[in-house]
């Protein structure tokens, strides 16, 4: 157990480090606003879906696609569980804050902050398994999500929540292998080589959407301490203890746990930014809990091991 955990740590570390050298680049001006932006939509667009079919070239086993289900069925259990926490905290907020503050306790970074932490701890394996927390994430982002920062569910784009990135990757990605068709030398390189890309790229845009986060007014504000403490904390210790008694493999398990504890998803920022809620509260809220994600989450992951 000491080993995992110090290979947890590790891991998490380098990640850190990574996220260093996205601040620094930025603050140095070796990339500005427009490169982060840039760097983002290739990430989405290009690298996602690309390590998802990468993912799923493996040979079909039906324990696979149990272990698959069961990981479909712990992220939509963690966002029911975020949506539920979120009705009974913060009623006492103005408006475009409560928005804000419960979306971000719903969503995590389960794509930027994840899928290169699942790499790196627990390989493909790990990355097939997270994967679908970032198909049932963008349906419910589209869907919730922009009913929550609206209130309008006539704003629901049901094509963006379905048609995306990630799902299409996953969509690919199980076709062929349920199929058990793997790819040709030449195309599964080109693959390899941009599924690479994840990991340094996400955590370049991190560091770098840190450079520019206001920390100073932050730390006097208790709403967005609680709200952290309920993305990194509450709702992950509440999946982990639901997960507990059915005696999982520690790669299922991690690969469940590892998104439901991610911090606060970029996406928060975003959406508060377009629907004209409180855009800096947002911005702190992905600051803060990246920050702490640092400690929070090898400390979820190692209590999910010791229950084993």
């Amino acid at each position: 157990m000491f080993e995992n955990a110090m290979i947890i740590a590790s891991q998490v570390f380098i990640l850190f480090l990574l996220i260093g050298v996205g601040f620094w680049a930025r603050k140095s001006k070796l990339i500005d606003d427009a490169g982060v932006r840039q760097m983002t939509q290739l990430l989405l667009v290009v690298v996602t879906p690309f390590m998802i079919i990468k993912a799923f070239q493996m040979p079909f086993d039906p324990a696979l696609l149990r272990g698959l289900l069961i990981a479909l069925i712990s992220a939509v259990l963690s966002h029911i569980l975020g949506i539920l926490v979120g009705h009974l905290f913060f009623r006492h907020q103005e408006p475009s804050r409560r928005k804000v503050l419960r979306f971000g306790m719903i969503f995590s970074n389960s794509a930027f902050m994840c899928i290169p932490l699942l790499q790196a701890l627990l390989g493909s394996r790990g990355v097939f398994y997270g994967s679908v927390y970032i198909a049932v994430f963008y349906l419910l982002q589209w869907t919730y999500g922009v009913v929550l920062m609206t209130g309008n569910r006539a704003d629901v784009n049901l094509r963006q929540a379905l048609v995306n990135p990630g799902t299409i990757g996953i969509v690919i990605g199980l076709g062929l292998f349920l199929a058990g068709i793997q790819l040709p030398t030449i195309p599964a390189a080109v693959i390899g080589h941009l599924a690479n890309l994840n990991t340094p790229i996400a955590m370049l845009v991190i560091g770098g959407t840190l450079a520019t986060s206001d920390l100073s007014g932050l730390w006097r504000d208790r709403a967005i301490f609680g709200a952290t403490a309920i993305r990194l904390l509450l709702i992950p210790a509440a999946v982990l203890v639901i997960l507990l008694p059915f005696k999982l493999e520690y790669e299922l398990l991690a690969a469940c746990l590892i998104p439901a504890s991610a911090p606060v998803a970029a996406a928060c920022a975003l959406f508060a930014t377009r629907y004209d809620q409180d855009a800096a509260l947002a911005s702190h809220l992905v600051a803060l809990s990246t920050l702490l994600s640092i400690v929070t989450m090898p400390a979820i992951i190692i209590l999910g091991q010791m229950g084993l």
